[in-house]
């Protein structure tokens, strides 16, 4: 799963960096996330499993942001309620947008490999930061030879964020291969919940308080395997 998480932020990086011929720049206040000042400074040492994976979680909460970024605002003064860009990489090409739709920043990506679609990415973040949303799809076979064997998988991530804390849920579909699910809870104190479900069966869950003391359980054991930190 790792393997697939890095890829996304490769994308991520890789589209963002391109020359581009902006029509407008627009720059959206975007709600990025952190974290590290929620969680307890224990649980990297005591719970570094869980840790890692609720850091995991939180990039592709703020991907949302890299992907309503554009450079050449950064070099302009113009304030515009739309951006859209196009550009190409050797055989592969970049079309993204991103819009104030209402009370939403709205964004949607499409990369092609020689006329054929690769991989998409749409989703939307309120504009006060209270909740978030993407869905990502990618084909390898649009690469064409030597990648049949690759899985394709669509990605979705949500989120909401309140007074009490953050919801976040993130799923990747295999198709017939495997769906995965992860959903994280963390209130304002840094305490929070952590689960990880393997086509629709909980493999793994974590709790942990505001003093950094939780516990870890592994599902897939019978009985369930409970860790304390």
């Amino acid at each position: 799963m790792k393997k697939i998480i890095y890829l996304f932020l490769g994308i991520t990086l890789w589209s963002c960096s391109g020359d581009s011929d902006s029509e407008t720049s627009f720059e959206p206040a975007v709600t990025t996330f952190n974290f590290e000042e929620r969680m307890p400074l224990n649980m990297q040492t005591d719970a570094p499993i869980v840790y890692s994976q609720v850091m995991s979680m939180q990039a592709q909460m703020n991907a949302v942001g890299a992907f309503m970024t554009n450079a050449e605002s950064l070099y302009g003064s113009a304030n515009h309620s739309r951006t859209t860009n196009d550009w190409s990489y050797g055989d592969f090409n970049v079309d993204y947008s991103y819009d104030l739709v209402g009370n939403q920043y709205q964004f949607l990506y499409t990369i092609t490999y020689q006329g054929a679609v690769y991989y998409t990415i749409e989703g939307w973040q309120m504009a006060d930061g209270s909740a978030g949303y993407w869905a990502s799809t990618i084909d390898f076979d649009a690469l064409g030879a030597g990648m049949e064997t690759m899985p394709d998988y669509t990605t979705e991530m949500s989120w909401t964020s309140d007074d009490s804390g953050i919801h976040m849920e993130m799923s990747f579909d295999f198709g017939d291969t495997s769906q995965v699910f992860y959903e994280m809870s963390m209130s304002n104190d840094g305490s929070g919940s952590f689960a990880y479900t393997v086509n629709s069966d909980l493999s793994y869950s974590a709790t942990w308080n505001a003093n950094g003391n939780g516990q870890w359980t592994n599902h897939m054991t019978s009985p369930p395997t409970v860790t304390y930190w």
